[in-house]
């Protein structure tokens, strides 16, 4: 078996991912290939020679198994790459061939490759990300005036409304969009600095070779070297894990939803999804199970990139090595996780009835803090909250509404002769207890305009 199906849950079986050894060799051969056309173009080597290795880079035989091999004997894969692509270039044309990565360190090459692949991850982030936002702001609209059980403690404590739940999901989910876009164009930066990070083989024309490496690769120009300096993508890779824990209370919401005894909610079906091998009854929600399965590694990824950070001087020993095996992994899990979100908030049904029917099977208990309310004037709070306790208690176990014994109560009782009937009634009032959550929902999509 191979490691990769250990990990079929939060990768979702893909292997072309934006860190998969294809894209890292490839946004390689891109840092080459740029570097070579951007000194030729600012006369540091011949422009022939640059045309030839961006002519040919692209054809080398580059085998990541060997590679991974001979960079762990090397202390880097720069190294070996290195050596392969200046082999190939060299077997097309000598000269040419010593004009490969002329002037740039390892860490130039991999720092750069790193963010080239993390760009392509954020960009698919952030569209599952989106389309996952669309989908909350839909069923919020949808199921605005829904009324369902509000859980504190994962019990009953008020009536909230499905769509009230829907818009603070689409609300934080935004907010993920808009820290990781924002946070992402400081990130995003081309790294260069050469052996000692003060662009000391280029002399003067290394800021402007910077610069024009940045232009040519989509990057920032982050105006000096930052080898040691990762706090702008480790921040980036923070940003990720906020919106992976997100992602996860949504999709712990759901699945809690879904539960038999509760019943509110489906997960969208199909074919041969959620079944079980010795249980034919069951259908598991396993888009909420692959999203928490795909968040669950991040805060412990996220715990060592931020140990990493302390890097020594021009270049780190070990941390830096670290981070760039870790980084990739918050990416892919909170990729894999938008993904299966984005499946589950387009396709996710509300029992309506089922709702309905949880807040009455708890015979009116659910309106006790309104009964209270409506007592106080007459009793004292204090009072008034032990005597609804009490009603509280008996209605729960003689299987007998709330509102009836409110009822009885008030008849038999000379301090609250001052409380009627209808008002009474109106606590019990189900449109009436949804209401507040009910015209939350409206203020809280407005608000999502321009997200």
């Amino acid at each position: 078996m191979t490691g990769s199906l250990y990990k079929w849950v939060v990768t979702g079986a893909q292997d072309a991912h934006p860190f998969s050894d294809v894209a890292l060799l490839e946004a390689m051969l891109r840092f080459e290939v740029g570097l070579a056309q951007a000194q030729g173009r600012l006369g540091l080597i011949p422009e022939r020679c640059a045309s030839v290795i961006a002519l040919h880079a692209g054809t080398a035989a580059l085998d990541p198994a060997v590679l991974a091999r001979a960079g762990a004997q090397a202390g880097s894969l720069a190294i070996p790459f290195v050596q392969a692509v200046i082999a190939h270039i060299a077997s097309q044309d000598l000269v040419a061939g010593r004009y490969v990565h002329f002037g740039a360190t390892s860490q130039d090459l991999l720092d750069t490759a790193l963010v080239l692949c993390t760009r392509t991850a954020v960009t698919q982030l952030e569209q599952d990300l989106q389309r996952a936002g669309r989908a909350a702001t839909s069923l919020a609209r949808r199921h605005a005036r829904t009324p369902t059980l509000a859980r504190t403690l994962l019990q009953p404590a008020a009536v909230t409304t499905i769509g009230f739940r829907c818009a603070q999901w689409a609300q934080a989910l935004a907010r993920c969009r808009r820290r990781l876009l924002h946070n992402a164009d400081d990130a995003l930066a081309v790294s260069l600095g050469g052996a000692a990070g003060n662009l000391a083989s280029w002399g003067e024309a290394g800021p402007r070779l910077r610069a024009e490496l940045a232009r040519s690769l989509g990057l920032r120009d982050p105006g000096a070297t930052w080898h040691t300096q990762c706090d702008a993508l480790v921040g980036l890779s923070a940003d990720t894990a906020l919106a992976a824990g997100t992602m996860a209370k949504i999709a712990r919401d759901i699945a809690l939803m879904t539960q038999a005894e509760v019943g509110e909610a489906t997960e969208p079906s199909a074919p041969g999804r959620g079944g079980s091998t010795a249980m034919p009854h069951k259908r598991n929600p396993v888009l909420s199970m692959r999203v928490l399965a795909a968040t669950q590694p991040v805060p412990g990824l996220m715990a060592g990139l931020l140990a990493a950070l302390p890097q020594e001087q021009e270049r780190a020993l070990g941390n830096w090595q670290a981070e760039m095996a870790q980084l990739p992994d918050v990416f892919i899990h909170a990729l894999s996780a938008a993904n299966a979100l984005a499946e589950l908030l387009d396709g996710v049904q509300f029992d309506e009835a089922r709702c309905r029917a949880n807040i009455d099977a708890l015979q009116g208990t659910i309106f006790s803090e309104g009964l209270a309310a409506l007592f106080a004037p007459a009793l004292g709070k204090p009072e008034a909250q032990a005597r609804v306790a009490t009603l509280c208690t008996r209605a729960i176990s003689t299987q007998t509404h709330l509102r009836d014994l409110a009822r009885q109560h008030i008849s038999s009782e000379a301090g609250l002769a001052a409380v009627s009937r209808a008002e009474v009634d109106a606590v019990f009032d189900l449109d009436r207890a949804a209401r507040a959550s009910a015209q939350q929902v409206q203020p809280m999509l407005d608000a999502l305009s321009g997200s």
